[in-house]
């Protein structure tokens, strides 16, 4: 930004040098565009916090991982063995769907016929993810903001894990309560 002499409010104009006042759109001499040259630059930054903690930092428990082909049963069983996670679907190494104990309420209990369903027709599709080089900060946006208790974490395009509205707790408690 070109330099502005605070007393008489004037400073050179970027393209010839000239003096021009403050807040004229365009310099007298060369009659280049300065409507842009006094506009301040915002000085707000990025501060470095404990949100901005790599979730690369966090310990999770292995992923609960099955193909779609694989029945509702099959993801019942195994979200009853390991209450607080969620089930990932997977094709090959892609992630293609989530599968959480609300699937179960919302869309199974009640209905034992479903039970025999392939996992691909109740899961939720396309799940939002996180990779393993996002911050706390951006689990705690995408947690709040879309309502999810459970997000897939992928590392190198593979799941690596699930970060979980109990891991965000624990790791909150334990930075800030005693």
């Amino acid at each position: 930004m070109p330099e502005i002499t605070k007393a008489h409010n004037l400073f050179e104009c970027p393209a010839c040098g000239a003096t021009v006042i403050e807040g004229s759109d365009e310099c007298p001499e060369c009659m280049t565009d300065l409507r842009s040259v006094d506009i301040p630059e915002t000085a707000q930054g990025f501060s470095e916090t404990e949100f901005s903690a790599s979730l690369a930092d966090i310990r999770l428990a292995r992923p609960l991982v099955v193909r779609p082909s694989a029945t509702v049963a099959e993801a019942v069983d195994l979200l009853r063995d390991l209450p607080d996670s969620a089930v990932v679907i997977t094709e090959g190494t892609s992630v293609v769907g989530i599968f959480t104990e609300r699937d179960v309420l919302h869309k199974i209990a009640g209905r034992p016929e479903r039970l025999g369903d392939p996992i691909s027709r109740w899961m939720t599709s396309d799940p939002v993810m996180l990779r393993e080089s996002d911050t706390m900060a951006i689990a705690l946006n995408k947690m709040g903001g879309g309502g999810f208790r459970h997000i897939p974490l992928v590392r190198d395009d593979q799941v690596a894990g699930v970060v979980t509205a109990t891991d965000v707790m624990a790791w909150i408690l334990a930075r800030y309560f005693d």
